[in-house]
């Protein structure tokens, strides 16, 4: 067996989404060493000795002396620690000092706008290639609405649906991920131009999901895609991110969290402890996901991702949906470390700062995609005016 010698560098390797980076990537033959850049160690070392390419080295993710030194004799980062509006300013600005390609899984929408447009020039500068948001959604999501695209003569609308369920492995971000982007003012594209909405209140349709996930409601949320396709797609007038969470009682309790100013960053005085209202009303979601999820034993586990594309072939009106399930885990880590083995490899070479759909060619990564583990079924489907005789 001929291993490459590169070295890669996971930050947040020992979490739920930065492990399956991990080990993904240690089964390839391209790196020599993996690094988990993490925190945690016992849960580092734990996850090290399932492959001996697997090393740790402990960050302190604000740091920068601490990030920058983690990257030593890197060939490419990839970036797994939430909240991102929290982190993920701080490691891209070092991985592009120490000249390292970069991939994170990003999903915070106004964290997402701030990289592409504060660290383009100095990603290009270092001459390394950085991604932003490859994950499920965004990621997946992101690149299918660009090869999908390329079937139509002009795009109308994208939209991008989602649902999960709350008895998955999540980690301890995903709260203040929901908080700071699923509720309150979210942006959506409507005619062109960027509009406010309230998230999990407003835009509510019915979406078809595939088994076992079935009919559900969806509402307007704040995701990337909403800002980053019209970057890319030419064209096309609206664009928003509509979903929801399984069971539906979920997105009530959000919603109802919002109303009451449970969302804040300010602090409170209890018993003489300041505390962030925020990190109280996070760790309060955990302990009401795991009673409903108790409540609800016969719940689906996992989620699913649907792009609706509609505009015109020629001068046929035409829409195109791709569908597909799998585990929040599988579905972030795996397309982040696909990411990073098309940069090291030679597939991705734009400099700068881009979202998924801005630089990864879309057919090659979905070939890799294809081929990775982990994932449910993958549907496609078409409707178009039909025209002329039947026979």
């Amino acid at each position: 067996m001929i291993i490459d010698n590169m070295r890669a560098v996971v930050f947040g390797g020992a979490g739920v989404i930065g492990s399956c980076s991990v080990e993904y990537l240690s089964k390839l033959d391209k790196f020599s060493e993996i690094v988990i850049a993490d925190i945690n160690e016992k849960a580092a070392k734990k996850i090290s000795r399932k492959n001996e390419k697997i090393t740790f080295t402990k960050i302190n993710a604000k740091d920068e002396r601490s990030l920058i030194q983690s990257l030593n004799d890197a060939d490419v980062a990839i970036n797994c620690i939430g909240p991102f509006y929290k982190f993920a300013p701080f490691i891209l600005k070092a991985a592009i000092k120490k000249g390292v390609n970069y991939v994170d899984v990003c999903d915070d929408y106004d964290t997402t706008e701030l990289l592409l447009d504060k660290f383009h020039k100095s990603a290009l500068d270092a001459n390394i290639s950085c991604i932003v948001g490859l994950g499920a959604s965004p990621g997946l999501t992101n690149l299918i609405a660009a090869y999908g695209s390329k079937q139509f003569t002009s795009v109308e609308e994208i939209k991008i649906f989602v649902t999960r369920s709350i008895d998955e492995k999540a980690g301890a971000a995903i709260p203040y991920h929901m908080l700071h982007c699923w509720v309150g003012e979210i942006p959506i594209y409507v005619n062109g131009r960027f509009k406010k909405a309230r998230g999990l209140v407003d835009g509510k349709e019915y979406v078809n999901f595939p088994k076992p996930f079935g009919q559900m409601p969806v509402y307007y949320f704040g995701h990337p895609e909403t800002v980053t396709l019209p970057r890319y797609i030419k064209g096309v007038k609206n664009v928003c991110c509509k979903g929801s969470f399984i069971p539906s009682e979920f997105r009530d309790i959000l919603v109802n969290l919002d109303s009451l100013g449970l969302i804040s960053e300010k602090s409170i005085n209890v018993q003489d402890d300041n505390i962030k209202i925020i990190d109280f009303t996070a760790a309060y979601i955990e302990i009401l996901r795991r009673r409903i999820s108790k409540n609800n034993k016969d719940m689906a586990s996992g989620g699913s991702v649907m792009v609706e594309i509609s505009g015109l072939d020629d001068s046929e009106e035409k829409i195109m949906k791709y569908s597909g399930t799998a585990h929040m885990q599988q579905g972030t880590g795996t397309p982040a470390a696909i990411g990073a083995k098309m940069i090291t490899d030679g597939d991705i070479t734009l400099k700068g700062v881009y979202a998924p759909e801005g630089c990864v060619p879309t057919e090659k990564f979905i070939s890799n995609f294809f081929g990775a583990e982990g994932f449910g079924d993958v549907w496609i489907s078409f409707t178009q005016k039909m025209s002329g005789d039947l026979l």
